[in-house]
C-alpha cells in the first residue's frame, strides 16, 4: 500500500524579512508516523519501468543520448508526471520512489533506469570537469577538506548544501556497513526558523558569498563564484548552502574575510539545519528527485565494507529542468553544472572516477 500523498500547494509571493508560506514549507514531524513523501512502486510499475529499461538497452544507443522518447512508460508516465509536478516542482520539493531491483542488475541496467526516469523531468548536466553526467556516489579516497575537494567520491560528514543544478537524484545500489545517514531539510522551513529565532541573521544570509568552485574550471577563470544564502527573484524563494564552498573561499588570498556575525548566521544555519532535517534510511533500489531550491541535503561519515563489491553505492543525476523556477541571476549561472574547459567531451562513466 502506498503511503504517499500530494502535499499542501498553498503558496504566496516572497518577500524576504517576511515568514513565507510555500508549499515546499514542511517539517519533518509531518511524518512522524508515515512516509508520505514515498511512493512505492506496484509490481506492474516495476515491470513496466525494467521493460523500458531492458529495452533501450538493446538499442545499443548511448547512455547520455537516453532521451524520454527512448523510455516509454505507456501507463507509469502519467502518475510520475504528476508526481514531479505536484510534489518535486510545485509541492515539497522531493520525492523517494522505492520497490527497484538492483541487485540482480549491472550497473549500465540500473543507470538507465535512473535515467530514463530523470529524462522526465529534463536533461543531465556535467558533475565535474571530466564531464561526467553519471556520477558514482562511493568512497574513492577523496576528502571533502582538501581545497578541491568532492564529497562524492569520499567517506566524509557533508554538511546541509544543494548542488550546482535545478534538481537532482540519487539511486541507491548498495549500503554501507555504518553511518551514511542521508538527512534532507525544507530551506523554507529553515528560512521561517531563523527569521522567527534570530531576524539578524536571516538578513546576514542574503549577502552575496564567495564560494570556492572547487577547481573545477577551465584554466583562466576566477576560482570563485558569489551567491547569497537567501534569495528572492519575482516572488520565488530560493536558498543555497552555507557549508564547505564558502568555507574554502576563505582559503583564496583574494577573497575578503567573513565578519564574526556572518560566521555566527552560517554556523546557525547549519545549526537549525540539524535540527529541523529528516532523517532517510536508505533502501537498495530507492531513487530520489529533489528540488536544490527549496532543498538541503546532508550526510554523516561513514564506514564501508572492506570487500569490493559491498562498498557503499549511489548513482547520482544533476538534472537541468523542463520547467524552469525563477532564481537569483547568480543562481541561474551556476545551475547548468560544472563548466567544462574547451573541447571536453560528456561522457557517462559505469565506475567511480578515482582521485
Amino acid at each position: 500500500m502506498n503511503s504517499f500523498e500530494p502535499g499542501n500547494k498553498k503558496r504566496s509571493p516572497a518577500i524576504l524579512g517576511e515568514p513565507l508560506i510555500d508549499p515546499a514549507n514542511w517539517n519533518k514531524e509531518d511524518f512522524q508516523d508515515n512516509q508520505k513523501y514515498l511512493y512505492n512502486l506496484s509490481s506492474a510499475e516495476i515491470n513496466e519501468i525494467i521493460d523500458a529499461s531492458d529495452k533501450f538497452e538493446k538499442t545499443g544507443i548511448e547512455l547520455k543520448n537516453l532521451r524520454k522518447t527512448s523510455f516509454d512508460l505507456p501507463h507509469f508516465e502519467k502518475t510520475l508526471t504528476d508526481i514531479i509536478h505536484e510534489e518535486v516542482l510545485n509541492g515539497r520539493g522531493f520525492i523517494f520512489i522505492r520497490g527497484l531491483p538492483v541487485e540482480d542488475r549491472s550497473v549500465l541496467q540500473n543507470a538507465i533506469t535512473q535515467w530514463g526516469l530523470a529524462s522526465y523531468l529534463g536533461v543531465m548536466l556535467p558533475q565535474n570537469k571530466q564531464g561526467n553526467l553519471l556520477e558514482h556516489v562511493k568512497d574513492a579516497g577523496g576528502d571533502i577538506n582538501t581545497p578541491n575537494g568532492r564529497g562524492y567520491n569520499s567517506a566524509n560528514k557533508l554538511g546541509f548544501h544543494s548542488d550546482s543544478a535545478d534538481a537532482f537524484s540519487l539511486m541507491c545500489l548498495s549500503n554501507g556497513k555504518s553511518g551514511g545517514e542521508h538527512s534532507i531539510v525544507s530551506s523554507v522551513t529553515l528560512y521561517n526558523s531563523i527569521l522567527e529565532r534570530r531576524p539578524d541573521l536571516a538578513k546576514e544570509l542574503e549577502f552575496n558569498f564567495y564560494r570556492s568552485r572547487r577547481g573545477e574550471i577551465p584554466d583562466g577563470e576566477v576560482p570563485y563564484i558569489r551567491q547569497p544564502v537567501f534569495s528572492v527573484t519575482d516572488g520565488y524563494f530560493s536558498a543555497r548552502g552555507a557549508s564547505s564552498t564558502i568555507n574554502r573561499a576563505q582559503d583564496l588570498p583574494e577573497v575578503p574575510k567573513l565578519s564574526e556575525k556572518q560566521w555566527e548566521a552560517i554556523n546557525f544555519f547549519q545549526q537549525l539545519c540539524g535540527e529541523l532535517a529528516l532523517k532517510i534510511d536508505w533502501e537498495p533500489g530507492d531513487v530520489s528527485f529533489v528540488l536544490n531550491h527549496v532543498s538541503l541535503h546532508a550526510r554523516t561519515a561513514y564506514e564501508d565494507w572492506p570487500e569490493p563489491d559491498r562498498k557503499r553505492h549511489l548513482l547520482r543525476l544533476w538534472i537541468n529542468l523542463d520547467q524552469k523556477r525563477p532564481v537569483h541571476s547568480s543562481i541561474a549561472k551556476d545551475m547548468s553544472g560544472i563548466k567544462l574547459p574547451l573541447g571536453t567531451k560528456v561522457s557517462t562513466p559505469l565506475e567511480m572516477t578515482l582521485v
